[in-house]
């Protein structure tokens, strides 16, 4: 005869025939005594679950022996421990709040664990079942359908309002699921966090709640400002999910003011930073400081290209007003053209602020001479032109007062230059100009660069000559010279 032990989920079938002196005198009836010798699923391997959520089955295994009988005795007592992942995909069970379980069998073989919960994490896994009679592997999956993942916020993030004006946009937010599909009916909670001045906003007669629609996004009542200018945030939430989507508002006074801070050290050798930021402070109409408003840097170019830029490149930057109103611009970064040029700072309801910044020129690299070489006189004249340099930097910039050291020879043929010196009468309360000549002038370099040197006069000898002219930066010297002839008379 036929006869089937069934133990929870599994069906083990077994051929056993008749004990005793039957008509067929069959030789393959099953033992008397059969103990287990090996482990076998018993039920709740190949489910899956939504993330944070219980496993329909209990998982079980049952002891058996591989010779297909039934097991006799009390099967009672043989410990089953249930191991699922220390990491990734998995879950924990109920009772020990753990990855481990450890069951006893009951009186039939069969060890059915505790009740296992996914957990947050994706993916296919399994739970092995160890025993002396072997092990046993459990496959189990995870997903994340239809549970919320994460909530973003959407739309427009950051607003502006006027003091107790409506804001032009309602929150946003949107509920994914792990894949990053959209989750509908999800109730999203929107909260008002007040900024340090007391700025707020409340929604506009309705509970600040809302459910997602198939899109997975969830909108908000309007806002409507409170009557203190500042900066402050919202935020959104949804049950499951840990991170909030956040929002930055600001309510801005009906009329402001911008004043422009002073700037220290508003000039900077080309190619260098310059040492202070620019910064404006923003109150609102009763000279209170307006927090976390928008303040806008820009630089003008002046007609030669003198300029800075913002560091990262740019020529403009935005920044927001602190607890005292004060908006700092990033570091400035001279271009390499030298000049003056203005910057400005704007903000929405405010008059512009205006800055005056330079670049000046690098040290002197180049001096070129001017109209004056190759001139020549009759000996005892002066020349129709005085000497006269032109002295550059680097990039070829006008270098202002730079000292320009102008010197005839001391011997031979060579000339004089004719230098005036005012004196004073100091009794009289008069002046009067006096005049002297030198083989050496020095004279500083005008805001061109150019220095001229007074008028020069060939003395008596005869014959060709140089006039040097010098500039020295910081022990470094750099030179040119005029070519010169003085003529005999007749």
């Amino acid at each position: 005869m036929k006869r089937a032990v069934v133990l929870t989920g599994l069906t083990v079938a077994v051929a056993c025939a008749a004990s005793g002196a039957g008509a067929r005198g069959a030789s393959n009836a099953c033992p008397t005594s059969n103990s287990p010798n090996e482990l076998v699923l018993a039920g709740g391997s190949g489910q899956t679950a939504q993330l944070g959520t219980q496993f329909a089955q209990n998982l079980q295994v049952a002891l058996a022996n591989n010779n297909g009988c039934p097991l006799t005795g009390n099967l009672a007592g043989v410990t089953i421990n249930f191991d699922g992942p220390g990491s990734g995909a998995g879950g924990v069970f109920a009772g020990s709040g753990s990855r481990e379980a450890y069951v006893g069998t009951d009186s039939q073989g069969v060890a059915t664990a505790p009740p296992f919960t996914a957990n947050f994490t994706v993916g296919n896994y399994s739970v092995d079942a160890h025993s002396d009679y072997g092990t046993v592997e459990l496959f189990l999956s995870n997903t994340a359908g239809g549970l919320p993942s994460s909530i973003t916020a959407t739309g427009a993030t950051s607003q502006e309002a006027t003091i107790n004006g409506s804001y032009g946009q309602p929150l946003q937010a949107r509920v994914t699921d792990a894949n990053g599909n959209p989750i509908q009916g999800a109730n999203v909670t929107f909260s008002i966090l007040p900024g340090t001045t007391g700025a707020t906003a409340s929604f506009l007669g309705a509970a600040p709640s809302a459910t997602t629609d198939s899109n997975g996004l969830a909108t908000s009542p309007a806002l409507v400002a409170n009557g203190v200018p500042g900066r402050f945030s919202a935020t959104a939430s949804t049950a499951g999910v840990s991170t909030v989507a956040t929002y930055i508002l600001d309510n801005h006074a009906t009329t402001m003011t911008l004043q422009p801070t002073s700037t220290h050290d508003a000039r900077v050798t080309v190619d260098g930073r310059y040492r202070s930021s620019l910064q404006a402070r923003l109150l609102d109409a009763g000279g209170q400081p307006i927090e976390g408003a928008a303040v806008t840097f820009a630089v003008t170019a002046a007609d030669n290209g003198a300029a800075a830029n913002f560091l990262g490149g740019t020529g403009q930057a935005t920044a927001l007003t602190d607890v005292n109103g004060i908006a700092t611009a990033p570091p400035l970064v001279a271009n390499k053209t030298a000049g003056s040029f203005t910057a400005t700072a704007t903000a929405p309801g405010a008059q512009p602020g205006r800055y005056t910044l330079e670049n000046l020129a690098a040290a002197p690299t180049s001096i070129t001479v001017g109209a004056a070489d190759g001139q020549s006189t009759t000996v005892g004249e002066r020349f129709p032109i005085p000497p006269a340099v032109t002295v550059t930097d680097r990039n070829g910039n006008p270098v202002a007062g730079a000292t320009i050291t102008f010197a005839a020879p001391a011997k031979g043929a060579g000339g004089h230059f004719t230098v005036s010196r005012p004196t004073k009468n100091v009794q009289a309360r008069t002046s009067k100009t006096r005049m002297r000549t030198s083989r050496i002038v020095r004279v500083r370099t005008n805001t061109k660069g150019i220095a001229v040197a007074p008028p020069l006069t060939a003395n008596a000898s005869v014959g060709g000559y140089a006039v040097t002219a010098t500039v020295t930066v910081k022990g470094s010297s750099v030179r040119t010279a005029f070519s010169l002839l003085n003529l005999p008379r007749g």
